[in-house]
């Protein structure tokens, strides 16, 4: 490899360094002065990595953040480590105490994928969620939980040009209609699916959230529809937002970080 390649690779890595510490959208004259970069490079990178989803680029602002595809590494990494190690004990706990089926999925691009589940003891109705199943993540309740807490700019990305897949012919349609499901989402701290995915039955889904306010994963509750009254589904999902509360906090004291000082 050249040496002007490798220090094209050290300059990305810059970038993506300092877009993280920094966590709010930066102007490309402020990347280029604390970089040291010229200007026109800095542009010229920006916009490579904007192509490749690495960075998003906010208009109204002038200014740039971290995109889908840098969140789509950070949750790769979490799926092979911690996250997926620690969630075991959650999903346990989030069985025993409601008796349904729970899970932990985490995002990739628009989908959501299936890491682990545990089942109660009692027969019950097979899921479609097997380990390793991947489903469009705006039909799901883990996948709405995710979403909910990505900001503005990066479901955008996400969804540009998204042709909108259905299972049983429910579920958001657009992209509006999924903003004001994820609004809720945000606004009550879980999200709930009801028929979308498989039709009789329903989700209720909490994110797992990282320090800094990342979303690496979602926990969540599968039942039969109309086996709950609305006292049990909201208890439900009270168990669901604590338990999920519970695994964001643990998982944020069992990371390692390192403080770095600001540039």
């Amino acid at each position: 490899m050249t040496t002007s390649r490798v220090k094209s690779a050290e300059r990305v890595l810059d970038v993506l360094d300092l877009l993280a510490r920094r966590g709010v959208p930066l102007a490309t004259a402020e990347i280029s002065s604390a970089l040291d970069l010229p200007k026109s490079t800095t542009h010229h990178l920006l916009n490579v990595m904007r192509d490749r989803r690495f960075v998003s680029y906010w208009a109204d602002q002038r200014a740039w953040t971290l995109g889908v595809s840098a969140f789509e590494v950070g949750a790769s990494y979490m799926r092979s480590g911690p996250l997926h190690r620690e969630g075991q004990r959650f999903m346990l706990a989030l069985t025993q105490s409601t008796d349904e089926t729970s899970h932990l999925a985490v995002l990739q691009g628009s989908d959501v994928i299936y890491l682990d589940k545990r089942e109660p003891l009692k027969p019950g109705v097979r899921l479609v969620t097997e380990i390793g199943t991947r489903l469009p993540a705006h039909l799901t309740a883990v996948g709405r939980a995710i979403l909910s807490r990505l900001d503005v700019e990066q479901i955008s990305a996400l969804y540009e040009g998204y042709t909108w897949p259905t299972r049983t012919g429910t579920g958001p349609s657009t992209l509006a209609e999924l903003r004001e499901l994820l609004a809720a989402a945000r606004e009550s701290g879980y999200a709930v699916e009801e028929n979308a995915t498989t039709s009789g039955i329903n989700c209720i889904a909490s994110p797992v959230i990282t320090r800094d306010g990342r979303p690496v994963a979602a926990l969540g509750v599968t039942f039969l529809s109309g086996s709950k009254s609305a006292e049990e589904s909201a208890l439900i999902a009270d168990r669901v937002r604590a338990v999920s509360a519970e695994f964001s906090a643990d998982l944020g004291d069992r990371m390692v970080e390192t403080p770095t000082a600001d540039m």
